[in-house]
């Protein structure tokens, strides 16, 4: 799919003096300074933001070109740099020493206030921000463990967070018995097929010991997307078949309950500028997901039946309150749900045009979900 590419001022070449990585790398192994990188596409609204302010801004202007060496680099076309870094979300920003050996990483929009903060993380120094993942890993036991990956998380960031949980229970080989170990993988299990293998094979422990519905949910979207074919152009059919089979061959009940919670994360997942970097996203962005809960929250709402008494106004609002100019189009998408289900048929529509011009900006595909579950919903 060819993508939109905004209008949007050019990288300042006096900010981002490094056309490439090994360039800012040589520079740095000279200065002795930091390498600084903004990885974009030119298709990313978040990301020609910060072009035209967050570049712009003469304290962050200051402070990159004082103590950084920066290099921009187009991701999209880079695909060797997007690869090796696992870079599925535009922007990403990079700090890395002479080495490359990225110290922090974080993504998604940043004002120039963001940045400055960024900046003076780095120069932080919290043994946590310093410290080799490696080496704390080796010296991480179940005692420290849980305490170091929160202070990784704080002083560094989710990204190395993860990496520390890998690395840790790696350490352990297959040694994950243990509460520690069965809590780490619970919520960490899409890093590596060994961790969902053991959920597979100890299912009945986790399911004493934590809520299973909750489990049974992520590891049935997990083995869905993977089951996806991402070679293929367009969105694929729904097919939950894979899902049903993965169940059954494990011995796990409850494969056709989770159908449904499946389908609504499809129809709110793939809606990406290609499957394969939809499925990446999920895949190495778990966190991202985290507002896609709550789209699949509101549809399971309106699709079941619930005693409770909902107070979809409320909602409406809170919802539209967290609507940012990045233009997030699914919350247009989800907002137009609520708004048929309270009877205002002309700001659903509304919503949905909104969500289909946000689209079209972003060179994405989309179709309303509304269209797939309109007459489940009762009025």
């Amino acid at each position: 799919m060819s993508h939109t590419v905004l209008p949007a001022q050019s990288i300042d070449k006096e900010v981002f003096q490094h056309s490439t990585l090994s360039k800012a790398k040589r520079s740095a192994q000279l200065s002795g300074k930091y390498i600084f990188v903004f990885a974009y596409a030119d298709w990313s609204i978040p990301s020609m933001r910060m072009i035209d302010d967050a570049f712009i801004d003469t304290l962050t202007v200051e402070a990159l070109r004082k103590n950084y060496e920066c290099v921009s680099i187009n991701a999209v076309r880079k695909k060797k740099f997007a690869s090796k870094y696992e870079v599925n979300v535009f922007p990403s920003l990079f700090i890395m020493d002479k080495n490359e050996n990225v110290i922090l990483r974080t993504s998604g929009y940043h004002s120039p206030t963001d940045v400055i903060s960024l900046l003076n993380k780095s120069r932080n120094n919290n043994r946590y921000l310093k410290q080799n993942l490696d080496s704390l890993a080796l010296i991480s036991d179940r005692h420290s463990i849980i305490a170091n990956i929160n202070s990784t998380k704080l002083h560094r960031d989710e990204y190395s967070a993860k990496n520390l949980v890998k690395m840790y229970l790696d350490k352990k080989s297959t040694d994950w018995r243990d509460p520690v170990s069965m809590s780490l993988i619970k919520d960490n299990f899409q890093l590596d097929k060994k961790y969902l293998k053991f959920i597979s094979k100890y299912h009945f422990k986790f399911f004493e010991r934590f809520d299973s519905i909750s489990i049974k949910e992520n590891i049935a979207f997990h083995v869905f997307v993977n089951s996806l074919d991402t070679n293929g152009r367009g969105r694929p059919k729904f097919e939950y078949k894979p899902v049903k089979k993965w169940f059954k061959k494990h011995r796990i009940l409850g494969a056709d309950k989770l159908e449904n919670f499946v389908k609504i994360k499809y129809l709110l997942w793939g809606r990406g500028p290609s499957i394969n970097y939809s499925v990446n996203l999920i895949k190495y962005y778990p966190e991202t997901s985290n507002e896609n809960v709550l789209f699949a929250s509101v549809i399971r709402l309106l699709l079941s039946e619930s005693r409770r008494t909902i107070d979809y106004d409320e909602l409406i609002s809170s919802l539209r309150s967290t609507i940012k100019e990045d233009g997030t189009f699914w919350r247009y998408d989800c907002l137009s749900l609520l708004y048929y289900k309270t009877g205002n048929d002309y700001m659903s529509d509304k919503m949905i045009q909104t969500a289909q011009q946000v689209a079209d900006v972003l060179g994405k595909e989309y179709e309303p979900t509304l269209d797939f579950i309109k007459e489940d919903i009762i009025r």
